[in-house]
């Protein structure tokens, strides 16, 4: 195992983070995970650190909604002379409803987490790995990045600022002839994690519709394809094969499948 290499995980104590963490640790990386919750932080490190007994676990509590949140970040990993190898910008929100009715201090909140702190992460960590020729960010997106999403109006909006944001640096690494990967990964609504419960999305029928993965699919998913060098990862067997065959399909027939999907059942 490689013990020198270092990887960086906003929300690396739950969901796809902390799943994510396994693949990592196992290939003997040494972890840092940046979290907002102190106590899941702790029982997280003891529920890995008992699976992969030798893998080291670095932490910093802190809430990424804050405009400072990713200079407080790089100035901790900056403190403790580590060299990130992959950064891995996971952390994220969501909000569920019609626009006039969510609370927009929520709404700027999540636009702090999805978009500020991912945009800012990424510039300090891009700078450093495009002076070193090497290194790996990986942002994670979301399929409400494809296609307006009612009822998801802000969070889609955030997510397609990630894809976008996230495609076109690639593309320009691609044109300085850098070493440095950036990769964009979009998951299906993932059935497993805590996101449906924060947002308040506990009866949505996407997190059991036809598209819907787990956070292991997604970790393993992020795993290979940074493996592989990929530059953009769909997640879930079933998304990808539907985004194969969504230029086929009208906007109104798209529209009507997204309505029935972010639908509440009963």
């Amino acid at each position: 195992m490689d013990i020198s290499k270092t990887v960086l995980i906003s929300g690396g104590s739950s969901g796809i983070g902390f799943t994510i963490s396994r693949y990592f640790a196992s290939a003997g990386y040494k972890l840092l995970w940046v979290s907002l919750l102190k106590e899941e932080i702790t029982s997280s490190k003891i529920k890995l650190q008992n699976e992969i007994p030798d893998c080291e676990i670095n932490s910093i509590v802190q809430d990424l909604s804050l405009s400072n949140a990713a200079q407080n970040v790089y100035d901790w990993v900056q403190e403790n002379h580590w060299n990130v190898d992959v950064l891995i910008n996971n952390a994220g929100f969501g909000t569920y409803g019609f626009i006039n009715d969510i609370d927009s201090k929520r709404e700027l909140n999540m636009i702090g987490v999805n978009i500020v702190s991912l945009y800012k992460m990424t510039r300090f960590f891009l700078k450093d790995m495009i002076t070193l020729n090497e290194g790996t960010i990986i942002n994670v997106s979301s399929n409400s990045s494809f296609q307006p999403t009612p009822k998801l109006s802000t969070y889609g909006a955030t997510k397609s600022f990630v894809n976008h944001f996230t495609r076109s640096v690639s593309e320009e690494l691609k044109m300085q002839k850098s070493n440095v990967k950036v990769i964009c990964v979009c998951p299906s609504a993932i059935k497993d994690t805590n996101f449906k419960k924060a947002g308040k999305m506990e009866k949505v029928k996407t997190f059991n519709g036809i598209a819907a993965t787990t956070a292991e699919e997604v970790a393993k998913d992020v795993w290979n394809g940074f493996v592989k060098g990929k530059s953009f990862i769909i997640s879930g067997w079933k998304m990808r094969m539907l985004y194969r065959i969504s230029w086929m399909i009208p906007y109104k027939i798209q529209q009507f499948l997204v309505r029935k999907e972010i639908k509440e059942v009963h």
